[in-house]
């Protein structure tokens, strides 16, 4: 319940794929919880998700993982190209995006937003709203200690990061702000000189990310304060089948990459098989959303699609995935070795803060790896010091994000009452 003493009614809005809604979905839970009203506004595909948990549910853009099928160029790692692909994406969606979270919003009492839903702070400033943005990494935020999202270099000179950066901001605005600025204007709002600075305003942000393994800035002064990561706990059971299977032998090697597969399913399969061909380990093959495991498996092998994660991880020997900020802090929570393979954005940035903490060997780039190379990481990982995996492990395991997130939220909602009654 608010300060206020009343029960609010809060949007949650992300656009994106599982990584980007899951944490709203988990978030409501514990909202309406607390005695609030919650509406998820998301992309179609995740309307019978939602509306399983119970929630209200608007559909906001499009599904994605539809857009990422039609422009496999995003997937190349080539930061000109994928910001390209990314501006003819955006063309379509901040205009639509407007109209759709503009009615879905106007009897709400704050905006939650993340992923791509980037009309959320101009919708709210036009209704006049309080807004959190919720970011699910701190690469995203400006800083001297890494580069931006779309640069998959790192471990650069202060120096270079910080040219990176700047390109990165003239980029976006070039790319971008009059996009922002044109749907500002059709509700009646003036113009953002930069993109960015309006998109991650100091006080409007929360970052849903372990803080000791993915530090701040000391240049940000704590404007962006830290919540952990946010987990869905999916109180579905493992499939009975999937259980006997693992409880028969040893602990599998866990094959999982979301929504990615590089340049194709075909080429990373084959390296996966020949990776472990020679091990003789037991291997679980998640199929996800980038469909592997459609053809004939090695023995030993299984396959499934939608597992729980922290269900399954418990369980397995190792996890070996592409880096996304969800299922990088599901493997962190459940303590096990990791290899990280990543393809683009914020997974450069989880595979090379994992490696300095020494939780996980040096990044695989998808694109890049080998069968030999893949073979040699997962041993390294297995026999990886357990010490720092443990010790992310426990921490997460007494972080509860979800209740910080809606305490801040009950605040900001107070805050607001509180001006008016006074201005």
């Amino acid at each position: 319940m608010s300060d206020s003493g009343r029960p609010l009614r809060i949007v949650l809005a992300s656009v994106g794929s599982r990584g980007d809604v899951q944490p709203m979905l988990a978030l409501a839970q514990t909202l309406r919880a607390r005695g609030h009203t919650v509406l998820i506004a998301a992309p179609p595909n995740f309307a019978d998700w939602a509306g399983t948990l119970g929630f209200e549910f608007a559909p906001l853009s499009e599904d994605i993982q539809v857009f990422l099928a039609e422009n496999r160029d995003i997937m190349t790692g080539r930061p000109l190209k994928m910001l390209s692909v990314i501006n003819r994406y955006f063309r379509k969606q901040i205009p639509m995006q407007a109209q759709q979270l503009l009615p879905i919003c106007r009897s709400a009492d704050v905006i939650v937003w993340g992923g791509l839903a980037l009309c959320a702070p101009s919708v709210a400033e036009h209704l006049g709203l309080p807004e959190l943005c919720v970011l699910y990494s701190s690469c995203v935020l400006p800083s001297s200690e890494h580069p931006p999202p779309n640069i998959p270099w790192h471990g650069l000179p202060r120096w270079m990061n910080k040219l990176f950066w700047y390109i990165n901001h003239l980029m976006v605005d070039l790319l971008l702000r009059g996009l922002v600025n044109n749907m500002r204007a059709s509700l009646a709002l003036a113009p953002k000189a930069h993109l960015r600075d309006h998109l991650l305003e100091a006080g409007t942000v929360v970052i849903a990310a372990d803080e000791v393994l993915f530090p701040p800035d000391p240049q940000w002064l704590g404007r962006y304060p830290y919540v952990s990561s946010i987990f869905f706990d999916d109180p579905t059971p493992l499939d009975p089948e999937l259980d006997a299977w693992l409880a028969a032998g040893e602990a599998p090697v866990y094959l999982g990459f979301g929504s990615m597969s590089g340049k194709g399913t075909d080429r990373i399969e084959r390296i996966l098989i020949d990776a472990l061909a020679a091990s003789g380990r037991r291997c679980l093959l998640d199929a996800g959303w980038a469909g592997l495991g459609a053809g004939a498996l090695p023995t030993g092998w299984r396959s499934v699609r939608g597992a729980p994660h922290a269900a399954l991880f418990a369980r397995v020997a190792v996890v070996v995935h592409h880096g996304g900020s969800g299922t990088t802090a599901q493997a962190l929570r459940a303590g096990v070795p990791q290899v990280l393979l990543p393809l683009i954005l914020d997974q450069f940035h989880h595979a090379h803060r994992l490696h300095l903490a020494g939780i996980a060997p040096a990044a695989l780039p998808m694109e890049k790896v080998s069968a030999a190379a893949l073979a040699q990481a997962i041993e390294t990982a297995i026999h990886l010091p357990e010490g720092p995996r443990m010790a992310a492990a426990l921490r997460l395991r007494a972080s509860d994000a979800r209740t910080l997130i809606a305490l801040r939220l009950e605040a900001l909602v107070a805050g607001r009452v509180v001006h008016c009654l006074f201005k």
